[in-house]
């Protein structure tokens, strides 16, 4: 059974508007902090992971419980609306309501502040991020999720990396093992993709255990030919890095890979 709590919290200091009032629940608290973790979610993102299994433990028929809750937490200010240029689907954001809502809920608890905005630079790359988690979550094979934003946030939970080498998570198996995640959707130079095994695998090696953050990388990768490059430039890393493609990855579960990340 959910918790309810007073969805009444400090605003930010704008002109006011009217608002829905809503209560907030435990789900809703791990809703909003998951869509300001990943930057953004959609209706489906949100569907399978909160709303797929019902609290009779049943699978749900539809996602249309979870669409007319986030519309309920857009209309309460918690959240607001976004599309990308590249299709019509409509995706959330967290507002500074809601940041302010979390904090005062669990106010030991890190909690990343909104980004402010919709990058439509990183649209694309942000998504199959979302996608790569929500899929590895599927499988049971993550037990905790460090997204890039709180990365950048503090240099102790990178062992001190610079911002350039920050992988897209750090996530912990169920059997305690640290997996940085990169996903690779474009071909950068192969000196760049060279410089960042080579600070990986000092990180790795390192005997400073405050430095070594994690114990392996997994890339991912759109293009086959990266994917055949950094398969050759780790090869003698042994278990230390894992390179799969985009469908291969997706495969796992024995979904079928639309073309899209």
């Amino acid at each position: 059974m959910q918790t309810a709590f007073s969805g009444i919290f400090p605003e930010v200091p704008v002109k006011r508007t009217l608002e829905a009032k809503v209560v907030l629940t435990e789900r809703d608290f791990e809703i909003l902090e998951f869509i300001m973790d990943m930057k953004f979610a959609g209706i489906e993102e949100v569907f399978e992971r909160f709303f797929k299994i019902t609290m009779s433990n049943e699978s749900a028929k539809s996602s249309e419980w979870a669409r007319k809750r986030l519309c309920q937490l857009e209309k309460a200010n918690f959240l607001k609306s976004v599309r990308s240029f590249s299709e019509s689907t409509r995706y959330y954001v967290t507002t500074f309501k809601a940041y302010y809502a979390l904090t005062q809920f669990n106010p030991e608890k890190f909690v990343s502040k909104p980004s402010g905005g919709f990058d439509q630079r990183t649209f694309l790359h942000d998504r199959g991020v979302l996608r790569a988690r929500l899929h590895l979550e599927s499988l049971r094979l993550v037990n905790s999720w460090l997204s890039d934003r709180k990365l950048k946030s503090s240099t102790e939970l990178v062992g001190g990396l610079s911002v350039q080498y920050i992988p897209d998570a750090i996530y912990v198996t169920p059997a305690g093992v640290r997996v940085a995640f990169e996903l690779e959707i474009a071909v950068k130079a192969k000196s760049r993709y060279q410089d960042k095994i080579k600070k990986y695998v000092q990180l790795m090696r390192s005997a400073n255990m405050q430095q070594k953050v994690f114990d392996r990388v997994q890339f991912v990768c759109a293009k086959d030919t990266v994917a055949k490059f950094l398969s050759k430039e780790t090869r003698i890393y042994g278990e230390l890095f894992e390179v799969v493609t985009v469908g291969d990855f997706f495969a796992k579960k024995g979904e079928v890979y639309d073309g899209k990340v």
